[in-house]
């Protein structure tokens, strides 16, 4: 990639449905993602992650609450992590997780968090 991208409707349409909350846990994988990109598109993308995270609020979860979770060993920390952040509010808000991952989904559910499956998503 070493020019602008065209985002599909569908796909762009994730990016301005609702408030984004990050985690850091799914930001580190993310930049390390990001990384595995060839340059030039290596360099714009670290600069658009920088400005998303300068921008998008962050909730910092303790590890330890991830891996104290049962699903740790079978989802592993970030996962295990994003779960536990399904358990809380925000701002008096019940957060919904948005994922293509429909094992997570699957689990989410099954723990009666608000969930939509990325493929589910436009059906």
């Amino acid at each position: 990639m070493t020019g602008p991208i065209i985002v599909d409707s569908n796909l762009l349409l994730l990016l301005i449905v609702s408030d984004i909350i990050l985690l850091p846990h799914i930001l580190a994988e993310v930049s390390s993602l990001a990384r595995q990109i060839k340059r030039p598109a290596k360099s714009h993308i670290q600069m658009k992650l920088r400005e998303m995270v300068e921008i998008t609020t962050e909730i910092p979860i303790p590890s330890l609450l991830g891996v104290r979770r049962d699903e740790f060993d079978v989802f592993g920390l970030t996962d295990a992590v994003i779960l536990h952040s399904c358990a809380t509010r925000f701002a008096e808000l019940e957060i919904t997780l948005l994922t293509a991952d429909a094992k997570l989904a699957n689990q989410a559910n099954a723990l009666g968090y608000s969930v939509l499956l990325y493929s589910d998503f436009f059906s």
